[in-house]
């Protein structure tokens, strides 16, 4: 009898069937329970934003408008270094490269805090004692990225966030909001009309991205916040997803802190 359950559970190991049902689960609430006409997100001059990003340059793809209107409202705190992202140099090199730029990408939108964390890429699960030290005590919103960017980093981002969510206090009104970064959102219900600021949006990410090796990566990016505009009558905005802690904490992750 023994012998048959280990037979079994290898089995589901090997299928990874638990992953597939957590991933309709997770699809099915995403496109049913989530879905709703997106509303005007506003910020008022007391509102507290903190923004975790999984690697430098992800905050600004994904919010950098809305940085760029309410800079002194925002807290950028990046987990990794960029180790492995630029494949022309070593590790050293490119971590020293990603760390300047996300430095120049804050002072340049001239936010109220950053931070960029000395992680390399691809090794976020082991570092949850980092994540320990962050105090959200009075954050009103908590910046998180797309629960579908399935990579290591963002996969252990969420999964370390949902344990300090757990452990630490919030306030009963926190909201979590998801942005797009990777991949885009199904069902935002948040948007930011960014068009006023767009240039700004691009001149941050052409730190990231330099325009004579990214300049099609950066026309993408803000191709997607045109697209995301047509509908509402902007030239370019930026969509999120909002959660309450109760809605984000019934999102099953895909073994968030294990290898993939």
């Amino acid at each position: 009898m023994v012998e048959i359950k280990r037979k079994i559970i290898n089995l589901i190991k090997k299928t990874g069937i638990l992953k597939k049902i957590e991933y309709q689960s997770f699809i099915s609430y995403f496109l049913f329970q989530m879905k709703e006409k997106p509303n005007k997100f506003k910020i008022t001059i007391d509102t507290k934003c903190l923004v975790l990003s999984q690697y430098p340059g992800a905050e600004i793809k994904g919010l950098g408008g809305l940085i760029a209107q309410y800079p002194k409202n925002f807290e950028i705190l990046c987990f990794t270094n960029g180790s492995t992202m630029l494949k022309e140099f070593d590790t050293i090199k490119s971590a020293s490269i990603k760390k300047q730029q996300f430095i120049d990408a804050m002072k340049t939108l001239r936010v109220k805090g950053s931070k960029i964390f000395d992680i390399d890429s691809n090794t976020l699960k082991n570092h949850y004692s980092t994540f320990r030290k962050i105090d959200i005590s009075e954050v009103d919103y908590i910046f998180i990225p797309n629960i579908y960017d399935n990579n290591k980093d963002t996969l252990a981002l969420l999964g370390h966030f949902k344990n300090i969510l757990k452990e630490k206090e919030y306030k009963p009104s926190l909201k979590i909001i998801m942005y797009e970064s990777d991949f885009a959102l199904c069902a935002p219900n948040y948007l930011v009309d960014i068009s006023s600021i767009i240039e700004t949006k691009k001149r941050t990410l052409d730190i990231y991205y330099p325009k004579e090796e990214y300049q099609n990566y950066v026309n993408k990016i803000i191709g997607l916040n045109a697209f995301r505009a047509h509908f509402y009558n902007y030239d370019f905005c930026e969509t999120f997803m909002g959660l309450s802690y109760e809605e984000f904490i019934k999102i099953p992750l895909l073994n968030p802190t294990s290898n993939h």
